[in-house]
């Protein structure tokens, strides 16, 4: 009973945390490009309509390559994610986040029953689809960024990485310092950054290139991750 409660009470609240849009439906007339001299980047077209739509800089960091064809479709690698343009999904096109969290084979056997938080606990949520649960500041950095729409659903229960304990994601790993005030302990791991390395891709996919005519120079700092 009160494991079918949590599960409730977790489809009740997956839409917590600000609309961001798990994929964004394409039609509308794109913005000018914007070229990030911090990096020597440029995201433009559909990949920077969803961009913005993410919360640009703040949400996905800087992007640290141009697009480029991988697997089949144009993919471009920011510091926290990378998008993806789908032209052949049967509802129309759309950009997608890669869920580099399951790309990176992060994902762990879900809580056995006994584990499972009460619906009651308003510190953990616990989320059926993968069998894991999110609390305290991990929940409340998980809430005011995005929820399921912005990280997918947890695949791990909370672990120790370099000295640092973390949480994974479908879509993003956040870490948690304790050294930081109350508040601002959650940051996220550059998963971009280490998805691309992990995969041996060229570094010269890396390096910055100019600004292509008509863009618009966008040096803006991000927020804390």
């Amino acid at each position: 009973m009160v494991v079918e409660l949590t599960i409730l009470l977790a489809l009740l609240l997956a839409g917590c945390g600000p609309a961001y849009p798990a994929e964004y439906r394409l039609g509308e007339e794109s913005p000018p490009a914007r070229c990030f001299t911090t990096t020597g980047h440029t995201v433009g077209g559909n990949f920077l309509r969803y961009f913005e739509a993410m919360g640009g800089v703040a949400a996905l960091g800087y992007p640290i390559t141009e697009p480029f064809e991988q697997e089949g479709r144009q993919v471009q690698y920011f510091e926290y994610a990378r998008l993806e343009d789908h032209p052949d999904n049967p509802g129309g096109p759309v950009v997608k986040l890669s869920m580099l969290g399951e790309r990176l084979g992060r994902r762990q056997p879900p809580l056995p029953p006994s584990q499972v938080p009460p619906a009651f606990d308003r510190e953990s949520r616990y989320y059926p689809q993968m069998g894991h649960a999110v609390s305290g500041d991990f929940l409340a950095y998980f809430d005011e960024h995005g929820g399921p729409d912005r990280f997918g659903f947890p695949i791990a229960e909370p672990l120790v990485v370099e000295g640092r304990l973390a949480q994974d994601f479908q879509r993003a790993r956040l870490m948690w310092h304790a050294d930081r005030p109350a508040g601002d302990r959650v940051t996220l791991e550059p998963i971009g950054r280490v998805y691309f390395e992990v995969q041996g891709l060229d570094p010269a996919l890396l390096a910055p290139v100019p600004c292509p005519p008509g863009a618009a120079p966008a040096t803006t700092l991000p927020a804390k991750p």
